[in-house]
């Protein structure tokens, strides 16, 4: 079965109509306070979404719709007037989930991360529900954890006076930490103190004060933000310590393993740089995490601003108006029509386009867009060289709003025809799109070829240039890299030549579905890779299985 974001294809549409028809029950209940029946008939469509994203297996998704489930519940039905927060929280949560699986369903895997302040919030709302940690989701269990990794039992105690001023070493730098003076000044006095503390205590103690430094390494070298939740953490080392220094008998003292897993999540998102946090990450063998804080703060911002569909219209909108600069520019160069009057339209056609590059964080095309505006006020009717350095600049503009439309939200400040968010140059991705699009065109009409022989008694007429059009899809596959589905598509033209023309007898019925199975699962693959960035390679699997139960298998499958 499919499962994860890139089976959303398949429910995408179902599921965008759900979530507005909760938003609008939500909506109304919020206009009329007493109909209980809206409120209810918003948690139904709520069970029916979570429902959805179990089955395709979006945790994430699926844990927001949980936790809103959860506080639609606690709303009175015929009492809502004073709730007014919690039925915001439960718009914001339906607004914040639609992005979310837009963002899925473009980069092809989901980050369940970028929901915790949501579901966070969610629960804000209700008595009794703690917040998740921002570690939440990442594969460390508590159960796995050595509690008892460093120190010595053999070690000798410290007194209670320096345990006192290495407690107020400790203390000393936290506060800073915690009023925003930097880690800089900071650090230094906690890792001397977590250092000393992890030589001089019980086991236990030592292994937190170990990691916590290796925690302190990362947020002041990767750097990590030091958020407030990050803040609590360390003044909780501060407690355990305290806890450590006033208990004499360790039968008594707490153990914290989900301190220290909170501890290992900040080691696991520190860079190469960090020698503790590297000594860490080998002794335990820790999870990669799948993001660094730079990936993870870059995709909160993509979550929160514009959409993939807006920023698809507003590319729309920039190619248009490049398209009449081109048509402007090309008058001038040909000496046409009124030249005063289309330099003057250019000048103010080239203003909005540079003013609208720096509104989407494209500064150094709209800089260049600017600065050959301002050149060609003193344009001359036979300068063509400056003509072409405003085309040029356009040329880089209309290659950037490409780039735009490709990543969609994810604009960021590099312009110009470099490549990709995959590493790939535009003007690729675009002849990779058209590929996809004639292959997709091929395998239409393979199939309609195969269903016009069905319905004409098996006239083999109509399959005669079935297996050539299939074996031009191949080679637009492997043009691709798509050598798998190449594969796939040379063992079906194979089964028709060999099978239908060749032999010249009738396939079985059951035959010809399921190799209208292994080519319908193909043109599924070849839409998920238009749409996405990663291509769903698991229905390759399903049409390899088809081929290989007609006698075709593909080799490697």
């Amino acid at each position: 079965m499919l499962t994860g974001a890139t089976s959303l294809d398949l429910v995408r549409d179902e599921l965008f109509a759900s979530m507005g028809e909760v938003e609008d029950l939500l909506q109304q209940f919020l206009e009329d306070r007493h109909n209980g029946s809206l409120l209810q008939q918003a948690i139904e469509g709520l069970h029916q979404l979570r429902g959805t994203l179990q089955l395709i297996e979006l945790r994430g998704a699926a844990l927001l719709l949980t936790e809103m489930i959860a506080l639609a519940t606690d709303i009175p039905e015929h009492d809502g007037e004073d709730r007014n927060e919690p039925l915001s929280a439960l718009c914001d949560g339906l607004f914040l989930l639609e992005r979310y699986l837009q963002q899925c369903r473009h980069q092809g895997f989901e980050r369940p991360e970028l929901l915790l302040p949501a579901i966070n919030q969610l629960r804000s709302h209700r008595s009794g529900a703690a917040v998740y940690s921002e570690s939440f989701f990442y594969a460390l269990s508590t159960d796995d954890l050595p509690l008892k990794l460093r120190g010595s039992d053999a070690a000798e105690p410290l007194d209670k006076r320096t345990f006192n001023r290495l407690r107020q070493m400790y203390q000393l730098g936290l506060l800073g930490i915690i009023r925003g003076e930097g880690v800089a000044g900071s650090a230094p006095l906690m890792l001397r103190a977590l250092q000393r503390w992890e030589n001089r205590l019980d086991r236990e103690a030592a292994t937190l004060c170990w990691a916590a430094a290796a925690a302190l390494e990362a947020i002041e070298q990767t750097p990590l933000q030091l958020t407030a939740p990050r803040k609590k953490l360390f003044a909780q080392i501060d407690r355990v310590i305290k806890e450590r220094g006033t208990q004499s008998n360790a039968s008594d003292l707490q153990s914290h393993p989900d301190l220290l897993r909170e501890l290992l999540f900040l080691v696991a998102l520190a860079d190469g740089t960090c020698e503790r946090c590297n000594e860490a990450k080998q002794l335990l063998s820790i999870p990669d995490t799948g993001f660094t804080e730079l990936e993870l703060q870059s995709a909160f911002l993509r979550l929160r601003g514009p959409g993939v569909d807006v920023m698809r219209s507003v590319a729309d909108a920039l190619r248009e108006e490049i398209t009449a600069i081109k048509d402007l520019l090309d008058l001038l160069a040909r000496n046409a029509g009124d030249a005063e009057q289309s330099l003057e339209t250019l000048a103010a056609a080239l203003e909005r386009l540079w003013k609208t590059l720096a509104m989407l964080d494209l500064n150094e095309v709209a800089s260049g867009i600017e600065d050959a505006a301002q050149q060609l006020r003193d344009w001359k009717s036979d300068d063509l060289p400056l003509l072409e350095k405003v085309a040029d600049a356009v040329l880089r503009a209309e290659t950037a709003v490409n780039r735009l439309d490709e990543k969609g939200s994810d604009v960021g400040p590099s312009p110009g025809s470099g490549p990709t968010a995959n590493g790939e140059p535009v003007e690729l991705r675009e002849a990779r799109i058209v590929l996809i699009e004639e292959s997709q065109a091929g395998l239409s009409l393979a199939k309609r070829a195969i269903t016009a022989y069905m319905e004409s008694g098996n006239d083999l007429m109509h399959l005669m240039n079935v297996p050539s059009t299939l074996e031009t899809v191949r080679g637009g596959l492997i043009f691709l890299g798509m050598s798998r589905a190449g594969s796939i598509i040379h063992q079906s033209a194979r089964f028709i030549q060999e099978n239908m023309l060749e032999q010249q007898a009738p396939p079985q019925a059951q035959q010809l579905e399921v190799l209208a199975d292994a080519l319908t699962s193909i043109e599924f693959y070849l839409e998920s890779a238009e749409r996405s960035v990663v291509a769903n390679t698991d229905v390759l699997a399903l049409a390899e299985e088809s081929l290989a139960e007609l006698g075709y298998k593909v080799a490697g499958a």
